[in-house]
């Protein structure tokens, strides 16, 4: 992998722990991501429309339909994402969706594409397997429920199909183009997942009370998004997700520290076998 994508992906899985972590102390993750959402959108549309939208080929709908089916998936991750964190800790929920979805994407290849698996990509299987198992395992002051661990995994899907979607979207567009046609999708997802489940107009009057943190959240997080798709860019989608789950650590200490969650060491040794595992598979 270049130097220069090892040092993106870092600083993507720094950021992604970051607001992972703000999205978890929110009282309304949801409502708080999709204002971020919507804020990050806002900004980032002047420069999209003046030097990214001229470059996009309006004649061909490949490109619109890999960044709308990227959007839509993305979507549905944020929703499940947001959802999971109301039922489970970040030092829980973060580290198996995460390290989950690189087994998502092996399962796909092995019964979709009949690829095979070398003793170097069963080795990470098993430390993944075996990590998430003792992230996941109940000990005292750590929050661990059956609903949380499955939601977890279900998000975990949803990331291997989103970095999936994005890998394609990119072979038509630019990262900058990609992220942001997806976003608008994601943003009308979750925004109908919000309106539907809330009372009328509680969405607009919690950003508003919120906002300043609402916007700073979602440049950071598109920013650190950005970071991911130009790296992916410039190597295998394997290798991004492997060096980008670096973020399940920071996710342990930062529950740790700032959440009081419990089961600091026992989640911490967990996420480093996941993230050994994720590296071992994506050399294997």
């Amino acid at each position: 992998m270049p130097v220069a994508a090892i040092f993106l992906v870092i600083a993507s899985g720094l950021i992604l722990a970051v607001w992972n972590l703000l999205v978890k102390k929110a009282a309304d993750p949801s409502v708080f991501f999709l204002g971020a959402i919507v804020s990050a959108l806002a900004i980032y549309t002047p420069p999209f429309v003046i030097f990214v939208a001229p470059h996009l080929d309006a004649h061909s709908l490949e490109p619109f339909v890999a960044t709308t089916l990227a959007g839509l998936i993305e979507g549905t991750y944020f929703i499940l994402l947001t959802y999971t964190y109301r039922r489970g800790d970040l030092s829980l929920v973060y580290p198996v969706s995460r390290g989950s979805a690189p087994l998502f994407i092996l399962a796909g290849g092995l019964f979709l594409l009949a690829e095979d698996v070398t003793l170097l990509g069963y080795v990470g299987i098993a430390l993944i397997v075996a990590g998430i198992s003792t992230v996941a395992w109940p000990g005292r002051g750590a929050r661990v429920t059956a609903a949380a661990v499955l939601l977890s995994l279900l998000t975990g899907a949803a990331i291997a199909a989103h970095h999936i979607c994005y890998k394609w979207a990119i072979g038509f567009v630019s990262p900058y183009a990609a992220i942001y046609m997806a976003w608008l999708v994601a943003a009308a997802t979750l925004g109908v997942y919000c309106v539907v489940t809330r009372p009328l107009f509680a969405a607009a009057r919690y950003v508003y009370r919120h906002f300043l943190l609402v916007a700073a959240v979602g440049v950071v997080a598109m920013g650190g998004f950005l970071c991911a798709l130009v790296a992916l860019n410039m190597t295998f989608v394997s290798y991004v997700g492997a060096a980008r789950n670096v973020g399940m650590i920071f996710s342990v200490l930062f529950g740790a520290r700032f959440l009081g969650e419990g089961g600091r060491w026992r989640r911490m040794g967990g996420a480093f076998a996941i993230t050994a595992g994720v590296v071992f598979m994506a050399f294997a």
